[in-house]
């Protein structure tokens, strides 16, 4: 039962995406900050940075849960932890207290660390209680907090590569974007008995369908144009500059494309939960392309 109840814990805190989040700057911190060595990497002020991102987007992810329960029950009833193995109560509990230790960590690196995580953790709570149901605004400001996991690095660490951060962050933006109106979609029939107003249930799935399609192909074009710029931006050699051109065109660039021809022909709920895995995937590894910037 104890184990149990771990294991629901950590589905609730979407533990794989909040490890991917973690890794995420961990890889950004060393690999566009030029003269970091590996060493420096583990300082202390930076790892207080990367746990109180951590538990400030677990805590976004309990309340999520925790004032989503009537539609899970509809849209994935299978996942619903909230009132189940973890009551409502210790939910909330939770989601305070992961949010006051994130604020506190914050707070011993600076005070406007302190508040940007405070703003972050607000603002997932807003997204939650109000937002979350409207059209656009909450696809919107996920995609905004998700890409501002990399841009605070740079109010953390001023000599931080500047231009990899917009870039990046751009990045994670408009795929974020994507995903959260794949999964509205996704959830429709659920978000439709609770009268929501999110992008297809107002437009519709057809021309949500288009919508993914320009900001999809959108993205497609910055990364094109990423990789056409990647040597003036980065620190590469033509050698590394070759690999990184392959690198994107086999895992970022060809599952684009092919992402591309499955939103076109999507039509059913599992059609978008595969569309939004391979969002996830395709995300992933574009910003694992970030190694090739120092070598």
């Amino acid at each position: 039962m104890r184990w149990l109840v771990i294991k629901d814990f950590l589905r609730l805190i979407r533990i794989n995406n909040l490890i991917i989040i973690t890794a995420t700057q961990i890889f950004a911190y060393f690999f566009l900050t030029p003269n970091l060595s590996f060493n420096q990497l583990f300082q202390s002020h930076f790892i207080l940075l990367a746990i109180s991102t951590f538990l400030v987007a677990a805590a976004g992810y309990i309340i999520n849960d925790y004032m989503d329960v009537r539609l899970d029950l509809i849209n994935k009833p299978e996942r619903v932890i909230v009132g189940n193995t973890i009551s409502r109560r210790w939910a909330m509990f939770l989601h305070i207290i992961l949010n006051v230790l994130a604020i506190l960590l914050a707070y011993a690196i600076n005070k406007q660390i302190a508040l940007l995580v405070f703003i972050s953790g607000f603002s997932l709570w807003l997204y939650s209680q109000f937002l979350k149901k409207t059209y656009l605004i909450g696809n919107i400001l996920v995609a905004l907090l998700t890409a501002f996991t990399l841009w605070i690095l740079h109010i953390f660490q001023s000599d931080m590569m500047l231009t990899g951060i917009w870039v990046y962050g751009i990045f994670a933006f408009v795929t974020t974007l994507v995903r959260e109106i794949i999964k509205d979609t996704e959830d429709l029939r659920g978000d439709q008995n609770f009268k929501c107003r999110t992008l297809p249930i107002v437009l519709g799935v057809r021309k949500t369908k288009d919508v993914l399609l320009v900001l999809h192909f959108i993205i497609i074009g910055l990364t094109i144009a990423f990789c056409t710029s990647f040597m003036a931006l980065s620190y590469s050699s033509n050698k590394i500059y070759i690999m990184f051109l392959m690198y994107m065109l086999i895992l970022v660039l060809v599952p684009m494309f092919t992402m591309a021809w499955f939103i076109k022909i999507a039509d059913t709920k599992r059609d978008f939960t595969r569309l939004s895995s391979m969002a996830k995937w395709i995300m992933i590894a574009g910003i694992l392309s970030m190694v090739f910037w120092r070598f």
